[in-house]
C-alpha cells in the first residue's frame, strides 16, 4: 500500500488499533528530519480531526523551569503538558496523539523521556484524552508504551 492509500484508508477510521495509528503517523510524516513534537487531533471516536499542529521551539532542557508559582517552580515539560491537556478539553477533540520527532535511530534520549513522562503526567486526570505518544525517526513512527487496543467513545 503506498502511503497517499495508507492515508486514505485510515484518515477516518477510529484509530482504535496502535498498529494503524502507528501506520497512519508514519505515512503522514514519513520520518525525522527536526527535533520537534506534533500534536495529533482526535475526535469523539477517536477519528483524525485532520488537524496536526507542528511545535518547534521548546526549550532543549525539559526542567528548564517556565514559571515559578507560590508552590514551586513548574518544568517545561510539566508545562507543555498542561497547555496540551488544555487544548484537548477547550475544543472539540476528545483526544491527542502526541508524536515526537527525533532524527536518528528510534528510541528515546533521557531529555525526550523527559518530556513523554510530563506530558502523561498532565493528562492523569484524563488518561484516555490522551492516545499515545509515539516516537518519529529515521524510520518511521513507534509507539511508545504497551500496544493496546482502544475503544472509540
Amino acid at each position: 500500500m503506498t502511503d497517499d492509500d495508507t492515508i486514505y484508508a485510515l484518515a477516518h477510521r477510529p484509530l482504535t488499533n496502535d498498529h494503524d495509528l502507528t501506520r497512519l503517523v508514519t505515512a503522514l510524516l514519513e520520518k525525522a528530519r527536526a527535533r520537534r513534537v506534533w500534536l495529533m487531533l482526535l475526535d469523539d471516536e477517536l477519528r483524525s480531526t485532520e488537524v496536526i499542529i507542528p511545535i518547534d521551539d521548546l526549550p532543549p532542557d525539559p526542567s528548564e523551569p517556565v514559571a515559578m508559582p507560590i508552590d514551586g517552580a513548574v518544568t517545561a515539560s510539566t508545562g507543555f503538558g498542561a497547555r496540551v491537556a488544555q487544548i484537548v478539553d477547550q475544543t472539540p477533540a476528545e483526544a491527542v496523539v502526541v508524536v515526537w520527532e527525533r532524527p536518528g535511530a528510534a528510541g528515546a534520549d533521557p531529555d525526550t523521556l523527559a518530556w513523554i513522562d510530563g506530558m502523561r503526567r498532565a493528562f492523569t486526570a484524563h488518561p484516555d484524552a490522551l492516545r499515545a505518544q509515539l516516537i518519529l525517526s529515521e524510520d518511521g513512527a513507534h509507539l511508545i508504551g504497551e500496544p493496546a487496543q482502544r475503544r472509540a467513545a
